[in-house]
C-alpha cells in the first residue's frame, strides 16, 4: 500500500459554483524509472523518462485565471493537467480519487505476492521487481516495509546457497532496513508534550535498544518542569506511553 506521507501532497481548493472542490496537486518529479533500455534476463527492458509528458501541460498562472473551466476539465472529463511553475517544477492536478487504485490495501498484497514470486527465479523479474521496490520505497507504508524485508529473510535463511540472484535481495533487503530506520529514527525525533504540564519535550538522546533490534530508546527533557522521560520507538514506527526517566 502507498505510503500517503510519501507524496509531498499539495492541497489546493477552489471556491467554485458555491461548492467546495479539493483536490491534489503531486510532484510530477516523483519517482519514476530511468529513461533507458536495459537488457534483463536476455529480454529488452523499455522504461519510460516520464509517464506524464502525454497530459495536457498549463502554467500556474493559466490555472489562477481560469480556474473554473479547468477544474471542470479536470473533474468531468477525468483528464490530469500539469501544472507548470514559475520556478520550473511541476506538478499534476487531478481528482483524488485516481490515487484510488494504488492507495488500496491489496496494492501492498499484490506487491508483495510479485516480490515472492520473483525470489528464486532466473529471469527479468528479480530485477524488475527489486528495481521498482528501491525507486518508490519512499512511497510505500511500513507494513510493506515489514512484510518485505521478513519474507527476504526467511527466503534467505532457507535457500540462499540456491539463490541465482543472492546479491539483489540481500542489496533490497539492506535498502528495506535502512528506510525502517529512517522513518523510526524520524518518529522517535518528533516533539511530543509533557505529560505533566504539556509543554514540548526536548530530545536528549535517541539509542538502539537491545533486546528489539531496529527500535530506539528515546529520552527527552522538559525544560518547564524539569523532568526527564523515555519511550521506546519500535522499527515498524509505534511509540510507547512516555514514562518518567530518572538518571542515577
Amino acid at each position: 500500500m502507498i505510503n500517503p506521507h510519501g507524496f509531498r501532497l499539495y492541497s489546493i481548493s477552489f471556491q467554485v459554483r458555491k461548492k467546495r472542490l479539493n483536490f491534489w496537486a503531486v510532484r510530477a518529479t516523483m519517482p519514476t524509472p530511468h529513461n533507458e533500455d536495459k537488457l534483463i534476463g536476455g529480454q529488452m527492458m523499455n522504461y519510460e523518462a516520464s509517464p506524464f509528458q502525454d497530459y495536457e501541460s498549463i502554467t500556474i498562472d493559466e490555472l489562477k485565471d481560469q480556474a473554473n473551466s479547468l477544474l471542470n476539465l479536470v473533474t468531468e472529463e477525468q483528464r490530469p493537467l500539469r501544472v507548470c511553475m514559475n520556478n520550473g517544477k511541476e506538478f499534476l492536478l487531478f481528482p483524488q480519487d485516481l490515487l484510488a487504485p494504488i492507495c488500496d490495501s491489496d496494492f501492498r498484497l499484490i506487491l508483495l505476492s510479485a516480490m515472492r514470486y520473483a525470489m528464486g527465479r532466473n529471469t527479468c523479474m528479480p530485477m524488475v521487481v527489486a528495481d521498482y521496490i528501491k525507486r518508490h520505497i519512499q512511497l510505500l507504508d511500513d507494513k510493506f516495509l515489514v512484510l518485505a524485508a521478513d519474507d527476504i529473510r526467511r527466503h534467505l535463511e532457507d535457500y540462499a546457497e540456491h539463490e541465482p540472484n543472492l546479491n539483489l535481495w540481500q542489496n533490497l533487503l539492506c535498502a528495506l532496513e535502512t528506510e525502517q530506520r529512517a522513518r523510526a529514527t524520524r518518529q522517535a525525533r518528533k516533539i511530543r508534550p509533557c505529560p505533566a504540564c504539556g509543554k514540548p519535550l526536548e530530545v536528549m538522546s535517541i539509542t538502539d535498544n537491545g533486546h528489539s533490534p531496529g527500535g530506539f530508546d528515546v529520552i527527552a527533557h522538559c525544560r518547564n518542569c524539569l523532568a526527564n522521560y523515555e519511550c521506546f520507538c519500535d522499527k515498524d514506527g509505534s511509540v510507547s506511553d512516555m514514562k518518567q526517566y530518572f538518571f542515577w
